[in-house]
């Protein structure tokens, strides 16, 4: 509902006859409630035992119908508003466990980036060792030369 800053006058028709409505709401929604108000009055002048009311009574039970709806349209509201405020919170709690994961995910993949840098450290430590070992075996292995014997 759109609001003006100035008071404005509006005519509008309600069960034929005219009222001048003033406030700070535009034309269009004035004309907008005149028009729900005219489509009750003619719905409960469809039911035969409304018309058979006197008049004050008729106001007065399309008074509280009206009521009725705004009350219930106001708790359905509600209901709807603590929905919402709900699935906010629970959307909330669920941004803040991804945050939560995501950091535990980084840590554990730099600790993954740790081991296999240590792995790699390690094995190139295990490729040096074998190969002193290699030549350690080899020199060890290989036959110590030794002098031919003299001929008397």
């Amino acid at each position: 509902m759109a609001r003006s800053r100035d008071k404005s006058e509006t005519v509008v028709t309600i069960s034929g006859k005219n009222y001048t409505l003033m406030g700070y709401e535009s034309d269009e929604y004035m004309q907008r409630v005149a028009s729900f108000v005219n489509s009750r009055l003619e719905e409960y002048r469809r039911v035969d035992s409304y018309r058979r009311l006197p008049v004050d009574t008729q106001n007065v039970l399309v008074l509280l119908n009206i009521a009725d709806e705004y009350f219930k349209t106001r708790e359905q509201m509600d209901q709807l508003n603590e929905d919402l405020e709900r699935r906010d919170k629970d959307l909330y709690d669920i941004k803040h466990s991804l945050v939560s994961e995501m950091s535990k995910n980084e840590a554990l993949e730099a600790t993954m980036n740790e081991m296999r840098e240590e792995i790699n450290q390690k094995e190139k430590r295990i490729v040096q060792l074998e190969t002193e070992l290699s030549h350690s075996r080899g020199v060890r292995q290989q036959p110590v030369a030794r002098p031919a014997p003299k001929k008397a």
